[in-house]
């Protein structure tokens, strides 16, 4: 997922997002996880499915339906 994500930004030129590996975030049940700042935004229950999805929030700020309500993060 990381790698993908990663690939993914250079295609689309994003290069002012940056990805981080980290630890477990908190909602560890709902893993793998990503956080988006400074937005705010969390998702859960990953795959590499997901990656486009990341990348579209990365790149264009689209919110994707995989987000996590407040309650869930």
């Amino acid at each position: 997922m990381l790698a993908a994500v990663e690939a993914g930004l250079v295609r689309r030129g994003g290069a002012s997002a940056r990805v981080t590996a980290t630890a477990c975030l908190g909602p560890c049940f709902d893993g793998p996880n990503a956080v988006i700042y400074p937005d705010g935004v969390w998702y859960g229950g990953l795959t590499s499915a997901d990656a486009d999805g990341l990348l579209d929030h990365l790149c264009d700020g689209v919110v994707t339906p995989r987000a996590l309500d407040d309650d869930d993060a």
